[in-house]
């Protein structure tokens, strides 16, 4: 399978690329989202599409389009959350 266009760009993988304790879950999230069977459900995807480009997707949030454990969404802008929001 193909690896996502916006992998060398996610700013969600380098800003976990230095956290041990996210190892494992970084990896499944590359399996799942980066070159898996949801690469056309990762939610970064969408928010950078329709925003204009990754550097508009928070570092924090995970492919899922929820915020990384241990951080929160209350300084998203509401365009991205609103995105977030309609992967339920």
């Amino acid at each position: 399978m193909a690896t996502c266009d916006s992998f060398r760009d996610c700013t969600f993988l380098r800003s976990c690329e230095s956290l041990r304790e996210y190892k494992l879950a970084v990896a499944g999230f590359i399996r799942l989202y980066c070159s898996g069977p949801k690469i056309d459900e990762c939610v970064r995807k969408k928010v950078g599409r329709e925003l204009g480009g990754q550097q508009h997707v928070p570092a924090n949030m995970l492919p899922n389009g929820l915020p990384r454990s241990g951080t929160s969404d209350a300084d998203w802008p509401e365009g991205v959350k609103k995105i977030a929001r309609r992967r339920l």
